[in-house]
């Protein structure tokens, strides 16, 4: 499989033409695209233009990063998104685990997240589309460990998770604990403070965190996301870095 993707959001200032030509530019045949800018649901003309430039280019959907929260959207949301998703050809349709972190739902509102995603797997699974939960501070889906509670509660075969390091001592372990639900992981290297650093700083430790997914056995994109500057230069470095880095661990 082609293991390198990137996601919309990077370049939210740039149209769709210009994004199907970043990743014609570097080798790139699959896109995450987002569902705020450049393919909002339910946007008839959006959906015509990339569905004409994936014609024309042979570049696909990896996912639809869609900005549906549980707790605060509805269903008539949810099937316009999916529909979105299947007309692009993406196969998992990205959601958010509510608005509050882990450590700070109860039972009630862990039991609210647990059914809510149940009906918006069904619907999914009529299209034959997985879900899966950002990996993200401010939700549930927080922790390596509340993630696999969540996904193992819901018990559904269509509902995942992505994964990203958070910068913190525990992403190698909230990352093994996700990795027999693990869906997508999006790749990009800050500091503790938000700064974005080229990639190629995070060298040793993406080289360490592809290891362990690799060992797993999970065959999942390596989604590329927020790159430096917001830099087109800047994107072409970290997809050669990443790219030496799957082959150093995948070979080529």
């Amino acid at each position: 499989m082609d293991r390198i993707a990137f996601t919309t959001v990077t370049f939210r200032q740039l149209t769709r033409r210009e994004i199907f030509e970043i990743a014609a530019e570097n080798g790139i045949t699959r896109i995450e695209w987002g569902g705020d800018v450049h393919l909002p649901p339910q946007d008839t003309a959006a959906l015509g233009e990339v569905t004409r430039l994936q014609r024309e280019t042979g570049i696909t959907a990896c996912s639809y990063g869609s900005y549906y929260r549980l707790g605060a959207d509805d269903l008539d949301a949810w099937r316009a998104i999916t529909q979105t998703a299947e007309a692009i050809g993406a196969k998992t349709v990205r959601i958010w685990a509510g608005s509050r972190p882990s450590a700070e739902t109860d039972e009630d509102g862990f039991s609210a997240l647990v059914e809510e995603t149940r009906r918006l797997a069904k619907i999914a699974a009529e299209r034959d589309l997985t879900i899966a939960f950002e990996f993200h501070k401010g939700t549930y889906n927080d922790t390596g460990a509340s993630s696999a509670k969540l996904v193992q509660s819901i018990d559904r075969s269509n509902v995942k998770t992505y994964w990203q390091p958070m910068g913190i001592p525990a992403d190698q372990g909230n990352l093994q604990a996700v990795l027999p639900f693990l869906a997508g992981v999006h790749v990009f290297h800050w500091g503790k403070s938000g700064r974005r650093f080229s990639l190629k700083f995070g060298r040793k430790k993406w080289e360490r965190l592809i290891r362990v997914i690799a060992r797993s056995g999970a065959e999942v994109p390596f989604i590329l996301e927020f790159v430096k500057g917001d830099s087109r230069r800047q994107f072409a470095r970290d997809v050669k870095t990443l790219r030496e880095l799957l082959g150093g661990v995948y070979g080529k």
